[in-house]
C-alpha cells in the first residue's frame, strides 16, 4: 500500500527543521509532481541544497529521494479532508454522522502511513519477548491499559501501572533478555514518558513507540515508531482522535502476535473463556 505523503508530511511537520519545513510546504502546495522531477529540480524550486533534500527524505523514513518521489507519485491525493466541523445548526443525527466519519477517517489515514517494515519489526520485538510492558500517562494510560487487557489473552506476560512512579520503577526492573516495552504518547514530548523511554534504552530494552508526531523526541529513542494520525476540530481535541487510532494499532500488534503464537494463544483464549463462563453461571 502506498503511503499518503500529505498525511505523512503533516504528521512530521511540527518537528521538522526550518529548511525541511520549506520543502514540506512546497510539496503540500504542489501535490501533483512531474514524474521527471529530479533531486536537482526540487532543490532549485525550494531553494535548498541536494544534501538538504536527501536529509529531508531520510527524516520521513525514506531511504532516498527516489523512494520519496515514488511515494509522491503513487500517493492517493483524491480524498477530501475527512474532519468536517460540527456546528450549532446540525441535527443530532448530523453530529453523530460527522463524529463517526471523523473516527473512520482517522483510522483510514493512520492505515495509509503504516509500512510492512514497521509492522514486521514491531511484531518481531514482541515475539522475541516473554514480558510486554505498556507505558502511557494521562489519556495515553487508557490506551496502555487497553493493550494490557488484550495481551492478558496471549502467551505473553503483560505489565501495566497507571502511576508514573510505578511505571518508572517497572521500567527500571525489566530485563533485556525477556522483556520489551510499548510506549504511548500523543505528542511524543511528554517529559515523564521520555524519562521512562530513556531508562528503558539504558537497560537495553527493545521499545515500540506509538505517537502522533513523526520526528518527535519519542520516535528518536524507540526502536520502532508507529504513527497515529489525528486532527483537531472545534469540538474534539486531536488527542481524542489519536486514541482511536492508537487503540487500533495496539489491537493490530496483539492480533499479529497471537497469529504468530498460534496454538499457545488459542489455548489461553479457551481457558479464559471457560473461567469467565463459570463466573457468569454463578451469577445466573
Amino acid at each position: 500500500m502506498a503511503q499518503n505523503i500529505t498525511i505523512l508530511l503533516q504528521s512530521y511537520y511540527d518537528h521538522l527543521s526550518s529548511s525541511a519545513k520549506n520543502i514540506a510546504d512546497y510539496l503540500l502546495s504542489n501535490p501533483e509532481i512531474d514524474s521527471n522531477l529530479t533531486i536537482n529540480d526540487l532543490a532549485r524550486q525550494t531553494g535548498s541544497s541536494i544534501s538538504t533534500i536527501s536529509r529531508f527524505a531520510k527524516s520521513l523514513g525514506f531511504t532516498s529521494f527516489q523512494q520519496l518521489k515514488l511515494s509522491l507519485l503513487t500517493s492517493n491525493q483524491t480524498s477530501n479532508t475527512p474532519f468536517r466541523e460540527i456546528n450549532a445548526n446540525d441535527s443530532n443525527l448530523d453530529v453523530t454522522k460527522k463524529i463517526f466519519s471523523a473516527n473512520i477517517s482517522t483510522l483510514n489515514s493512520t492505515l495509509k502511513i503504516i509500512t510492512e517494515k514497521q509492522l514486521n519489526e514491531a511484531v518481531d520485538i514482541i515475539n522475541h519477548s516473554k514480558i510486554v510492558a505498556l507505558f502511557g500517562l494521562g489519556a495515553s494510560s487508557v490506551v496502555a491499559q487497553d493493550g494490557y487487557h488484550k495481551f492478558l489473552r496471549s502467551d505473553k506476560t503483560p505489565l501495566f501501572a497507571s502511576d508514573y512512579h510505578m511505571q518508572l520503577m517497572m521500567a527500571t526492573t525489566l530485563e533485556s533478555n525477556n522483556a520489551c516495552a510499548i510506549l504511548i504518547s500523543h505528542s511524543g514530548e511528554n517529559k515523564d514518558v521520555l524519562a521512562i523511554a530513556e531508562k528503558l534504552q539504558k537497560n537495553n530494552i527493545k521499545t515500540i513507540g506509538i505517537t502522533s508526531y513523526g520526528n518527535s523526541s519519542l520516535t528518536k529513542i524507540v526502536d520502532v515508531a508507529l504513527l497515529s494520525v489525528s486532527e483537531e476540530t472545534n469540538y474534539q481535541n486531536e488527542a481524542l482522535h489519536a486514541i482511536i487510532a492508537q487503540i487500533s494499532l495496539l489491537d493490530t500488534l496483539f492480533v499479529l502476535t497471537a497469529v504468530k503464537d498460534g496454538k499457545e494463544t488459542d489455548d489461553i483464549f479457551k481457558e479464559i473463556r471457560k473461567t469467565i463462563d463459570r463466573t457468569r453461571n454463578k451469577l445466573n
